[in-house]
């Protein structure tokens, strides 16, 4: 799989590259050359050469390891993937081999396993490369915008319905008369056009046991917002699908016979359920959207930074940032396989990105995050992160004609 990414991203990488260090490029008054295999980079000369970025950690798990012994799944995963101590190493790699990338750059740059990169620079000593700069895939195109007037998405993560947590199911009752408009402010729900699930909708025990109970609660507050605004539903890392990514749609079997009605093919943009990572066009807003595995594992690859006290907003700013960084390496899952498990595909990889969307979400994260974020070619992309309406009480409204949103609170 990463063999196919790197030949996909490759040809991307060189436009950049060729831009940037065309052939009258100099380093240290000497001509830079690109060099086609990471191999065959030599000593004291000056060049370039693209690769697929291979993080080695002390704590990141071998999915290899666990298959062989027969633990794959089992395994409690890290907080992190990163040593303190600094013995992590990040290197380049493509068909010919391995070369281990050092400097300046490569200690106050993210990298992550499976992106691809160009990279400038000079043997350090054999099998090392002193990294210089560094040049990321051509920008890609996004679509023009429609001009909209009015109308809303509604956005949630982290439901998390159960059977033992009467406070979150009087909660979700308040969230969902709030979406019809019964209770609240009318009026910043009446050009609602449909509710956004984004994963985590329900938790049960390992064993099972419990199941039933958290898909009737869930059952029973779709059927209520159904009566008054279409639903889409992701899976997330909690919901019972495959935990694979993508991962496939709720199975409309999970729901009571009285969801039924909603399943019938006249009526089934009523009720959606779809894949996890997901893109959709929306009143021609292109929006791109996760339940959070992909982010949340990204996230274990980066060293932490001594935060203040009160750290929340510097970790949704964190993550904020590592959604830019996912357009900018225009992959919204290169550590799958490695580190996040995924189905093989040889061709059509569902996580390379082709066009860039207008408005990228993130759900079960820290907390609300907003970011209007400029990429390179001159687009500029949405980025919201959500909390878990479960902990937080929270779910917001995205403006489809400005892009602005705003957030509400149900306390209780």
């Amino acid at each position: 799989m990463y063999q196919n990414r790197l030949a996909e991203y490759r040809k991307r990488v060189l436009v950049s590259c060729n831009k940037r260090w065309d052939d009258g490029f100099r380093l240290q008054g000497k001509p830079v050359v690109h060099k086609k295999r990471v191999l065959d980079i030599q000593a004291g000369q000056p060049c370039w050469c693209i690769g697929a970025v291979y993080c080695e950690m002390k704590y990141k798990p071998n999915i290899l390891d666990e298959v062989s012994s027969d633990t794959y799944g089992s395994v409690e995963p890290a907080d992190k993937y990163t040593d303190p101590e600094g013995t992590d190493n990040v290197m380049l790699e493509d068909e010919s081999g391995r070369v281990l990338l050092v400097g300046d750059l490569i200690k106050t740059s993210p990298f992550i396993t499976g992106t691809v990169l160009g990279f400038l620079g000079m043997e350090a000593e054999p099998g090392t490369f002193q990294v210089l700069d560094i040049c990321y895939p051509e920008a890609l195109p996004q679509a023009p915008r429609k001009a909209i007037e009015g109308k809303k998405l509604a956005l949630v993560s982290g439901l998390n319905f159960c059977v033992d947590n009467p406070t979150l199911s009087f909660k979700a009752k308040l969230l969902q008369e709030v979406v019809a408009g019964d209770i609240g402010r009318a009026e910043k729900m009446v050009n609602v056009c449909r509710f956004l699930i984004c994963g985590d909708s329900v938790n049960y025990k390992e064993d099972g046991s419990d199941i039933h109970g958290a898909l009737e609660g869930l059952g029973a507050f779709l059927v209520n917002i159904l009566k008054s605004v279409p639903v889409t539903i992701l899976p997330g890392a909690s919901d019972p699908t495959e935990r694979s990514l993508p991962q496939q749609a709720l199975n409309k079997a999970l729901f009571k016979q009285t969801l039924k009605p909603f399943f019938a093919k006249v009526r089934c943009e009523l009720f959606e359920t779809v894949t996890n990572p997901y893109w959709f066009d929306c009143e021609g807003i292109q929006i791109l959207v996760t339940s959070g595995q992909t982010i949340d594992d990204i996230s274990k690859y980066v060293v932490e930074t001594t935060r203040a006290e009160n750290s929340v907003q510097e970790e949704i700013e964190h993550r904020l940032d590592l959604m830019e960084a996912t357009l900018k390496w225009q992959n919204v899952a290169p550590t799958a396989p490695d580190t996040l498990w995924c189905f093989p595909y040889k061709e059509n990889d569902p996580f390379v990105l082709k066009q860039l969307p207008h408005v990228y979400i993130v759900g079960n994260q820290p907390g609300f995050g907003f970011r209007k974020a400029s990429v390179e070619g001159g687009s500029q992309v949405v980025l919201v992160t959500l909390p878990k309406f479960s902990e937080t009480g929270s779910f917001a409204t995205l403006d489809l004609g400005t892009l602005d949103t705003e957030i509400f609170t149900i306390e209780y």
